[in-house]
């Protein structure tokens, strides 16, 4: 996943100060914003992997 060509599109959709937080936090890892937002994209989409129940385990 490049997010570094779809980074205008994306980063519009997110709120001034989620937008601070991602160049605050590029500034200390040294890296751009787009690098920093798909840093966390992969994270999240980690976290939520691991948190997903296997098939079959789903309430009746």
């Amino acid at each position: 996943m490049n997010m570094t060509e779809n980074y205008e599109l994306e980063i519009s959709h997110l709120s001034l100060q989620v937008k601070q937080l991602i160049k605050m936090y590029a500034t200390v890892n040294e890296c751009t914003e787009a690098e920093m937002l798909e840093r966390i994209v992969l994270e999240w989409n980690a976290q939520q992997s691991k948190s997903e129940r296997p098939p079959g385990d789903e309430d009746e």
